[in-house]
């Protein structure tokens, strides 16, 4: 058999069911087998650039309980997916990347360049093949890497072992994987330190417990809200888990330079935080601001590398972050210590329910426009309550983050390396992940104009997605960034085409919004499960500034 067959069989074996690719000259042989021969069991999904096809790859990792595969060429086409690979690589995505590198045999070879630095600068993890011998082998070991939770990953096969004679393994199984549930016990001396910490602390002033990411991938939401209970601590959480606890009367939102006012507030003014599962970045914590000068922290996380190496803290405890509140109870209860909301006034339940995200401030009206504030708030209310939300990067994200509510597992945002124009591509591959729930992308016009020919690929592949673009023909970011400097800010205001328009020339539905009462006539259409693609471009104030920029 042929190098790529063993490929296209191990992925079988994974049921690997969707491959993202564009194709190269060392690629073709490859798709063009998987196509004849695969098409009721592998889907490929042809991009129209590579970068769309690695972020494709990402979204749908995030998404569903398996690993994407993103399928390129070599030299410029893998060059062409640097960012999206440094997205899935600062996200950690299970995402394996399947690249030829130049013939063995090539005296030169036009596409040829560091590939291999290019790689390890970018996705990080590379395993190269040196032999037609050691192809099963070395798949075999990027899959199992992949699975065990150490992608993203890109494996290097030389051309004319991809396309040339291999012999056939014995057989082709799935990697197993090892059984247990590999979760850390924290530390008993920890525990009772952590304990003690509380005891010392201010008996009047509630302590805040922060989730992020770990407290998630844990399953910690049921042990921390009983230590919370137990102790009369208000919730918080990362941005990575924002709305994990949105089903609690004393969740305050989420922390950092983007949080919430109330979270940032109550957090800053706390004895005692215990964090839970999150980094504690200078994001999360607002370079330190978050925390208040009395404030002692206990960071709880599965990695001892993570403790404290962000933030300054009182007690570092190694442990999943189930297992540790659940310790953290059990202590507590052992020395019968249960304050049970006894910090839960119903003056605070009442103005954490009242308390609206957004700033309430006035600015310059702009005809034709909707103040996006509003425009989230009517979106969270039109939109279906089970969905995917996907959003792009830029000044619009915050919009979104305060106003379009869903559990942080059906919340994906591509800020991971700061970088607009992947929210659209990364859309279509929760898409194809999420057939179960309906995906709404949101997206700014200026990233969608780095990426709008991938709509034509959710049309080309019957990919149902809603597609809102907040359009307020500028970078707003660096809009309001340089109006807060003083300088001349006309300069980030690029004028947007007729999105709707685009929509419908590639085959897609279209609208254009420019009020409320516009986006309320779209009612039907944005409140059912999409039948096709769906784009409404939305005419939004630039001048309207988001908190975390004043």
């Amino acid at each position: 058999m042929d190098g790529h067959d063993a490929v296209i069989e191990l992925l079988n074996a994974e049921d690997v069911g969707t491959i993202f690719t564009l194709m190269s000259e060392d690629t073709m042989a490859m798709m063009s087998e998987l196509e004849t021969a695969w098409d009721d069991r592998i889907r490929m999904i042809k991009t129209r650039h590579e970068q769309g096809a690695m972020a494709m790859a990402d979204g749908y990792a995030r998404s569903s309980d398996g690993f994407g595969v993103c399928l390129v060429g070599r030299g410029p086409a893998v060059a062409q997916t640097g960012t999206a690979m440094v997205t899935a690589r600062k996200k950690g995505s299970d995402v394996l990347v399947i690249v030829p590198e130049s013939a063995r045999s090539a005296a030169y070879d036009i596409k040829e360049f560091e590939q291999t630095a290019y790689l390890r600068s970018t996705i990080g993890n590379v395993v190269s093949v040196g032999s037609h011998e050691t192809l099963v082998p070395k798949f075999r070991e990027a899959v199992r890497r992949v699975k065990t939770g150490d992608g993203p990953l890109a494996i290097q096969i030389p051309w004319d072992i991809l396309d040339g004679t291999t012999a056939e393994p014995d057989e082709i199984e799935p990697v197993q994987m090892p059984a247990g549930n590999g979760r850390i016990h924290p530390d008993r001396g920890a525990i009772e330190q952590a304990v003690d910490l509380y005891v010392e602390s201010d008996a009047f002033q509630p302590p805040v417990i922060l989730a992020g990411r770990g407290a998630i991938e844990s399953d910690a939401k049921a042990a921390i809200e009983a230590l919370a209970e137990r102790m009369s601590a208000l919730l918080t959480t990362s941005l990575q888990a924002r709305d994990y606890f949105s089903d609690h009367p004393y969740y305050l939102g989420f922390n950092g330079a983007w949080g919430t006012n109330l979270a940032n507030k109550y957090t800053n003014e706390a004895k005692l935080v215990f964090a839970f599962g999150a980094g504690l970045n200078p994001y999360t914590i607002d370079d330190g601001h978050v925390f208040g000068p009395e404030t002692k922290v206990i960071h709880v996380d599965s990695e001892p590398a993570s403790l404290g190496r962000h933030a300054d803290i009182e007690l570092g405890i190694q442990g999943d972050a189930r297992v540790t509140a659940e310790a953290l109870t059990e202590e507590l209860r052992r020395r019968d210590i249960d304050r049970d909301g006894a910090l839960w006034s119903e003056e605070l339940k009442a103005t954490i329910a009242e308390t609206s995200p957004m700033n309430d401030r006035e600015f310059p009206e702009t005809p034709g426009t909707i103040d996006p504030r509003e425009l989230v708030t009517e979106l969270n209310e039109l939109l279906p309550e089970a969905k995917k939300v996907v959003t792009d990067a830029g000044h619009l994200t915050r919009w979104v983050m305060d106003g379009i509510r869903t559990p942080p597992e059906d919340f994906t945002f591509t800020l991971d390396f700061a970088s607009i124009g992947l929210g659209l591509p990364m859309g279509v591959g929760t898409a194809v992940a999420a057939e179960e729930k309906p995906c709404v992308t949101v997206c700014g016009d200026a990233g969608l104009m780095m990426s709008i020919q991938e709509l034509e690929t959710a049309i080309r592949n019957d990919v149902p997605m809603t597609v809102v673009v907040m359009n307020d023909s500028s970078l707003n970011s660096e809009y309001h960034s340089l109006d807060a400097k003083g300088e001349a800010p006309g300069v980030a205001r690029v004028d947007a085409p007729d999105f709707a328009a685009v929509a419908e020339s590639l085959g897609a539905r279209g609208h254009t919004v420019r009020s409320l009462e516009e986006l309320a006539d779209l009612s039907d259409e944005l409140g059912t499960a999409p039948s096709g693609q769906l784009v409404i471009d939305c005419k939004v104030n630039h001048l309207v500034r988001h908190r975390s920029k004043t």
